[in-house]
């Protein structure tokens, strides 16, 4: 079907509405925000030193208007379309990774701040588009960080994949971090809600395994990177081997991360003692501490009839003692 001059004078103008949101430029090596195939990564600012910007660090009040733009690195041959779209970050429940909110769920925090240049965009094999946009405070929003993410979805599925009998297409999708400060009050916080070690009473009187799970999460309004130390100790503080995931990731504000440990070398009669720490840079502090008894059946009989033997064979060497006869001593 052959397309009119109109056609094709439409298709023209349309293309070059969207090229004027954006700059296209030589392709740049692929930094760690890549997938090796395209890169998103903070445009780099005129008269930039040697180290290039991996995330947006901006500042901002409440009201306040920031302009910026991402870099889209195409690093393939051929010409790819892309969405681009700003998204909440939050932290994965299942030890607390960091994410960002797919394009289809609401933004209601600083993805939902965020207005692109160029909504669609198609970048030659082996360039880069600089595209402009702004993050427009809202006056009601509160101190602190805000975090979230300038995205490069690809427009078209690259992917296809089967799951519970449905054939699923597959969006591929990378970002630029956006960490955003709104002035007011700093207020850093680490908690450690919940830990709880669940031990299964054994039948036998051989090392017991537990399982050990703890929540931090983080209770201030700074993105903070917690470290977590977990000691686990039983009974006269023998020591007790913990294996398992820890904080690995920025945290945002208001999330929280749960982490499974496995524990081994319990006595099967025990009292355990956990205790968890969390620290982050700026002498950020909390921790809690539970303890659990163990106690097997057949470890408690064995004890019992352990006991019971080291009693009746004091008992028979005293009374052994008591009735040993005294040696005859002769008449005159």
């Amino acid at each position: 079907m052959r397309i009119s001059r109109i056609g094709r004078i439409t298709q023209i103008a349309a293309a070059a509405l969207a090229l004027a949101a954006l700059t296209v430029v030589p392709a740049t090596p692929a930094l760690a925000t890549g997938n090796g195939e395209w890169a998103v990564t903070p445009t780099p600012a005129k008269n930039a030193g040697p180290t290039p910007r991996l995330y947006f660090f901006l500042d901002a009040a409440a009201g306040q208007t920031v302009k910026e733009s991402v870099r889209v690195t195409n690093l393939g041959k051929d010409p790819k379309a892309f969405e681009i779209y700003g998204a909440d970050a939050y932290n994965t429940v299942k030890d607390g990774g960091f994410a960002l909110r797919t394009k289809d769920r609401q933004q209601t925090d600083l993805g939902a701040w965020v207005t692109s240049g160029a909504g669609k965009v198609t970048i030659p094999g082996g360039a880069s588009a600089d595209i402009p946009f702004t993050i427009t405070v809202p006056q009601s929003a509160t101190p602190g960080d805000h975090v979230g993410g300038v995205v490069a979805l690809e427009a078209e599925p690259s992917a296809v994949t089967r799951a519970g009998g449905a054939t699923v297409k597959i969006q591929r999708a990378v970002a630029a971090r956006v960490y955003l400060r709104v002035a007011g009050t700093i207020v850093p916080g680490l908690g450690v809600p919940s830990l709880r070690m669940d031990i299964r009473s054994p039948l036998l009187p051989v090392p017991v395994k537990g399982d050990l799970e703890y929540a931090v999460t983080n209770v201030g309004n700074v993105h903070l990177m917690p470290r977590a130390t977990v000691r686990v100790t039983g009974l006269f503080g023998h020591p007790v081997k913990v294996t398992g995931p820890a904080p690995s990731s920025d945290m945002v504000p208001g999330s929280e991360g749960r982490f499974a440990m496995t524990a081994e070398g319990i006595w099967p009669l025990d009292i355990v003692t956990t205790s968890v720490v969390v620290r982050a840079d700026g002498g950020v502090y909390a921790r809690r501490t539970d303890r659990a008894f163990v106690y097997s059946y057949s470890g408690a009989v064995i004890l019992a009839v352990l006991i019971g033997s080291v009693v009746w064979a004091a008992r028979r060497r005293i009374r052994s003692r008591e009735v040993r006869p005294r040696g005859l001593v002769a008449s005159r």
